[in-house]
C-alpha cells in the first residue's frame, strides 16, 4: 500500500486493514477505553499504511465538542478591549480552541449558544443581561465572567480585579506625595461593575485622607470625548481641583487635553492619574501616570478556568487580581 494521503479513507477501511472493529479504531484515535499494545500498533500501522487523516470537526461533534469557545464583548472599538482580545485570542490557540466572538446582543447570544456552535462562553463585563446569565447558570452551560463578579444567587465563576485598592493607592499618592487636596474624578458607564467600583473607592478615600467630596468633582468621562468636555466644563464653573482622576486612561487622556487647551499645565498645575495602562499611557507628553490590571493574566486565566469547567474540573467562584500604581510624569513625580 502506498503512504500518501488519501483524504476518501474511511475508518471501516483502517478497521478491515488492521482486522479490528471501527470501535477499536476510534479508541485508539481518541486514546480512550482498553486496547493491547500490540493492538494499538497494528491499528496504527494501518493509519500509516492507508494514509488515513481523521476528520476533527467529524471527532469532535461525535464526542460533543466544538472545539470552540465564546466570548462575548460589549465592544472592541478600545485600546484596552483590543489589546485584551489579543491575549484571549492567544491563550484559546493554546489550549487547542478556536475563538468565536460576538459583540452584544440576543441574536449573537442565541448563535454562540446554540448546540454544536461553542463548548462554553466568557462573558466580559456587561456584554450580557442579567436574565440571560440566570439561563446559562439554570442550563448548566460552561460559562465564565471576566470583569464582572456573579449577580447574587448564581454561581457562575468570574474573575476580577483589586479596583478598590488600585484607587485607593492612586489618592494616597496624590495626597502624600504630591500635597493634592481637590482631586476630580471623571465616572465611568452607568452598569459597569469596574467603573462603579472605582468612584465609590473614590470617594471612600477622600474620606481616610479627610477630604471632603464634593459633587461637583465628579463629572462624567466615558471616554475620551466626554472626559474633555467634563474637564472644560470644571475650569470654567470655576470648580478648583489641582489633580484629576480617570475612570480609564481614556477619560484621563481627555482630560489632559482639555487641561492643555484650556492653558493649564500637566502636572505643575493639574496632576492627571488613570487606570488600565494602555498602549499609549506611555508615549504621552507628559507620560501618564496610572494603575495596571494584569491583563495578560486575567485573559489567560479566563480561557484555563474556562477550560476546566468545559473538562468538569471545579474551579474557584472568584478569583480577584492585585493591580499596580505605575508612576510616570502625568502627576509630578519625574519616573
Amino acid at each position: 500500500m502506498s503512504s500518501g494521503v488519501r483524504p476518501s479513507v474511511r475508518m471501516e477501511e483502517v478497521a478491515r486493514h488492521a482486522g479490528v472493529s471501527p470501535a477499536t479504531v476510534s479508541r485508539v484515535l481518541n486514546d480512550r477505553g482498553k486496547c493491547s499494545a500490540k493492538t494499538r500498533e497494528r491499528v496504527l500501522a494501518a493509519i500509516r499504511d492507508l494514509g488515513y487523516v481523521a476528520n476533527a470537526a467529524a471527532r469532535s461533534l461525535a464526542q460533543g465538542r466544538t472545539g470552540s469557545l465564546g466570548f462575548l464583548l460589549p465592544t472592541v472599538g478600545t485600546d484596552f478591549m483590543s489589546s485584551f482580545l489579543q491575549v484571549v485570542a492567544s491563550a484559546a490557540t493554546e489550549e487547542g480552541y478556536d475563538l468565536l466572538i460576538a459583540l452584544r446582543s440576543e441574536s449573537s447570544l442565541h448563535r454562540m449558544l446554540g448546540r454544536h456552535n461553542t463548548d462554553g462562553v466568557l462573558i466580559f463585563g456587561a456584554a450580557m443581561g442579567e436574565a440571560s446569565l440566570r439561563r446559562i447558570a439554570a442550563e448548566g452551560f460552561p460559562a465564565l465572567l471576566v470583569y464582572r463578579s456573579s449577580p447574587p444567587g448564581l454561581s457562575l465563576p468570574s474573575i476580577v480585579i483589586d479596583n478598590e485598592a488600585g484607587v485607593r493607592e492612586a489618592i494616597a499618592h496624590l495626597v502624600q506625595v504630591h500635597g493634592r487636596h481637590r482631586i476630580a474624578f471623571l465616572r465611568g458607564p452607568a452598569g459597569n461593575e469596574d467603573a462603579a467600583r472605582r468612584e465609590e473607592a473614590y470617594r471612600g478615600a477622600l474620606l481616610r485622607h479627610g477630604l471632603p467630596f464634593d459633587p461637583r468633582l465628579c463629572r462624567g468621562g466615558l471616554g475620551a470625548e466626554e472626559a474633555r468636555a467634563s474637564t472644560i466644563a470644571l475650569l470654567r464653573d470655576q470648580a478648583a481641583f489641582d489633580a484629576v482622576v480617570g475612570w480609564c486612561d481614556a477619560a484621563s487622556i481627555g482630560a489632559m487635553d482639555a487641561l492643555r487647551s484650556e492653558g493649564r499645565r500637566v502636572p505643575a498645575d493639574v496632576s492627571v492619574v488613570g487606570f488600565d495602562d494602555i498602549g499609549p499611557a506611555r508615549h504621552l507628553d507628559p507620560a501618564l501616570t496610572t494603575v495596571r490590571p494584569p491583563t495578560e493574566l486575567v485573559g489567560r486565566l479566563a480561557v484555563l478556568e474556562l477550560v476546566r469547567r468545559i473538562q468538569g474540573v471545579a474551579t474557584e467562584p472568584q478569583a480577584r487580581l492585585p493591580v499596580e500604581l505605575i508612576v510616570r510624569r502625568s502627576c509630578g513625580c519625574s519616573g
